[in-house]
This record gives C-alpha cells, sequence and structure tokens, in this order.
C-alpha cells in the first residue's frame, strides 16, 4: 500500500477571496474541475479547483448557507440554509433550478445519493427529509434525533443513509423504508456527534465529536476500530473525511479550533501532517477526487479559502 513515500506533503498554493462571512462547507465536484464554497454571507461560490479562479456566484437564500453538495455528473450543487429551504442551482448557467420546503428549522446539511435522483436534508428540525429530486417532493420525513441533525450521507450503492446529531448519536436507516437499522453511541462520551460519512467501501463510518476526537466505528458490530486525536474540536462543528488519492496510503482530514488542518494514517492513527496558514477555526475541509488536492475555509477574521497541493507545481498564470 505505502509508495515512496509515507507521508503527505501538502503545501499551500492559492487563497480564494469571495465571501464576507464564515466558510460553512466546501465540496469538490466529482469531475473535479470545480469547488462549491458556501458560506453564512448566503451565497454559495463556484470556483475553479485547479487554479482557485472565481466561476459562479449562486445567490438566492435569504439566510446563511450551512451545506452544498454536488449531483454525480458535475451540473447541479444542492444547498441547504438557515431559510429553511434546500435549493438545486444550474452551475453552468448560474440560476436556481428548484427550491424544496418542508423543513421548519435551519437546514444543517445536505446530500445526494449517487444517483443524484434522491437528495437526503438533516436540520434542526431533528428530522431527516428525502427528496425526489426530479418531483421536489419528500418521499420520506424521518424523525431522526432528539437533537439538531448534522450530517447525513448516503452509503455508495445508496442503500443505507448515515446521520449524526448533537444528541450524541450516530445513527444507520434504510433508504427505502425509513427503518432505523442501527444505533452508535460511545459509551463513555455522549459529545455531540458534529459530522460522520461513510467509508468508500461503506463497511466503516467516520464520526467526529465535540471532545476533539475522530471515531472510526465497525456500524455492524457497534465497535469503535480506530480514534484520532490531536486537533482541537469542543465548539463549532468540524467535519472530517478521507484523503484517497496519495498512492502513500490513505488519511483522514479535518479542520480544528486551533487554526490548523490535521491529516492522520488511516492505518497507524498517527498524525502524518499539520496544515498552518490560517487564522480562524478550520470549520470545513474537502479533498480532491483525483488528485492530491485539499481546500480548506475559516471563520469570521479568516474569510480566505486555501488550496493545498501535494504534487509539482506547474507553472500557473494567475493570482496565486
Amino acid at each position: 500500500m505505502l509508495a515512496s513515500s509515507s507521508t503527505p506533503h501538502y503545501e499551500h498554493r492559492f487563497t480564494l477571496y469571495g465571501h464576507t462571512q464564515a466558510v460553512t462547507s466546501l465540496k469538490f465536484s466529482p469531475n473535479g474541475l470545480l469547488l462549491a464554497s458556501a458560506s453564512s454571507d448566503t451565497s454559495v461560490i463556484i470556483w475553479n479547483a485547479l487554479t482557485g479562479v472565481h466561476y459562479k456566484t449562486l445567490q438566492g437564500h435569504t439566510e446563511g448557507v450551512n451545506d452544498v453538495a454536488w449531483s454525480d455528473d458535475s451540473v447541479y450543487v444542492a444547498s441547504g440554509s438557515d431559510d429553511y429551504s434546500v435549493r438545486i442551482w444550474n452551475v453552468e448557467r448560474g440560476i436556481q433550478v428548484k427550491s424544496f420546503t418542508g423543513h421548519n428549522n435551519h437546514v444543517f446539511c445536505v446530500n445526494y445519493n449517487l444517483q443524484s435522483n434522491l437528495l437526503a436534508s438533516g436540520s434542526f428540525d431533528e428530522t431527516v427529509k428525502i427528496w425526489d429530486v426530479l418531483r421536489g417532493t419528500i418521499l420520506r420525513s424521518i424523525s431522526a434525533h432528539s437533537d439538531p441533525v448534522t450530517s447525513v450521507s448516503f452509503s455508495h450503492d445508496g442503500t443505507i443513509i448515515v446521520t449524526s446529531s448533537f444528541d450524541g448519536l450516530a445513527r444507520i436507516w434504510d433508504t427505502t423504508s425509513g427503518q432505523c437499522l442501527k444505533t452508535i453511541v460511545e459509551p463513555q462520551s455522549h459529545h455531540p456527534c458534529v459530522s460522520v460519512s461513510f467509508t468508500p467501501n461503506a463497511q466503516y463510518i467516520l464520526c467526529s465529536t465535540l471532545d476533539s476526537t475522530i471515531r472510526l466505528w465497525d456500524y455492524r458490530t457497534s465497535r469503535c476500530v480506530k480514534t484520532f486525536k490531536g486537533h482541537k474540536n469542543d465548539l463549532w462543528a468540524i467535519g472530517a473525511c478521507f484523503v484517497t488519492t496519495n498512492p502513500a496510503g490513505n488519511w483522514v482530514l479535518s479542520g480544528s479550533e486551533d487554526h490548523k488542518v490535521y491529516l492522520w494514517n488511516l492505518q497507524t492513527r498517527e498524525a502524518v501532517q499539520v496544515l498552518e496558514g490560517h487564522t480562524d477555526v478550520v470549520l470545513s475541509v474537502a479533498t480532491h477526487p483525483t488528485r492530491n488536492i485539499i481546500a480548506s475555509g475559516a471563520i469570521h477574521s479568516d474569510l480566505g479559502i486555501r488550496l493545498w497541493f501535494d504534487e509539482p507545481s506547474p507553472e500557473v498564470n494567475g493570482v496565486r
């Protein structure tokens, strides 16, 4: 599994300016060409993922945007907002094409299934809603948690969904029936669970909690198999994700309240690189689908999105 180097060597290359408030979510498009950023300033901005050049600004939400998600064909972006709505945008045209209403509180998280015919949204109203994207209708509304829902993700085949909540639980749901298949809870800790996602093979889930710990769970056996520590996270809903593009190994990636970005070796649990440069809480991180590129965004006093590369620097005619 290991190549010539067993550690990543990401370096800062671009800083992207455009948002006027906290950067709440970052997602690379599946085709790897674009980066979407959501912000408390009510906008979604689309950037060239490789050069950092501004492409489109999507405006229409009336309150802050908490999350964005790409359709698998990289044509559409979905967004969830404090204005209680979920909206879908045609990125190339820069326009809103659908608006879904049904939540009665802030929409905190959104995600497509792989086929992009379904969209899941989680809210401060403690429900998860599964939407028929084409018809714009709610297929199922799940009373998922006893506190706000902080993240929602489909498995690769779309048959199950994982959710997390401030109630400290992560839950697995059957997509079709809405039945809860499993509840995961750390016995020694009921700290809020602020982010959860499946591993690429959907055998495990990665869960971030407000005790400065990221845990990898075998959800079938309800067993925590690995923990990742070293960052600071006890206040903000900071997400974690996987870096699977480096032949040197797979990394776990997270922002941190100490203004840094952390990468851990998935197998050894060691922190293998810490990225410094942000000047406030790093709230959002994302990984490129095919190249060794990381995006990170922060809050309040640090509104520049940073792009980090672990690959040779080409000659680029543009602003660094």
